[in-house]
């Protein structure tokens, strides 16, 4: 499918919604429901197609970033994250203390890991905290954020009207600093 000079790869799959991808090499994929028809599919992207061609600026202007960066070698590139790895636990352990104590939860684990698409993520069941090993690279605020956040998902775990207002009543300005941390996704 092309829209507006757009291709679109296009899958149907036993799902209820339809899902617009823009992939880092710009290709643009959509998973829609099988009882999904074509008209259906080009409505949704046209409703989009603004956002579809920001999107796919951004990740164009991500490519070119990336092809400016030096290369380096597997080494350089564990020691790197190694840096950035104990960077982050420093900031993390004393910060995830204060925001969990000061929300008045249980005591929780938490680990850093390499995400592609995720700043942090929470499992409430087990009580169990991922933040992205690429937050060593962002502002205390953001980090702050994404903590109160995580921290916030042990009690909601969905992005309901009570998760954001427990979020509201710990980090009146979060708003802000998701947008801080969305523009340097």
């Amino acid at each position: 499918m092309t829209i507006d000079g757009i291709d679109i790869e296009v899958r149907y799959k036993p799902i209820r919604t339809i899902r617009m991808v823009v992939r880092p090499d710009t290709s643009v994929h959509i998973s829609a429901p099988v009882y999904a028809s074509e008209e259906e599919v080009r409505a949704f992207v046209l409703k989009r197609t603004d956002w579809l061609h920001k999107a796919i600026g951004k990740m164009e202007a991500r490519r070119a970033l990336q092809a400016n960066k030096p290369t380096l070698s597997p080494l350089q590139q564990l020691i790197e994250e190694q840096k950035q790895y104990q960077r982050l636990m420093a900031y993390l352990r004393p910060q995830f203390e204060y925001w969990r104590t000061k929300m008045e939860l249980p005591p929780t684990q938490f680990t850093i890991r390499k995400m592609r698409s995720r700043w942090g993520s929470c499992t409430p069941v087990r009580r169990s905290i991922r933040f992205n090993l690429a937050l060593a690279n962002q502002s205390e605020r953001a980090i702050d954020y994404i903590i109160v956040h995580e921290l916030a998902h042990l009690r909601y775990a969905n992005h309901g009207p009570q998760f954001k207002a427990l979020v509201s009543r710990y980090m009146s300005d979060w708003k802000e600093r998701e947008k801080e941390l969305n523009a340097n996704l």
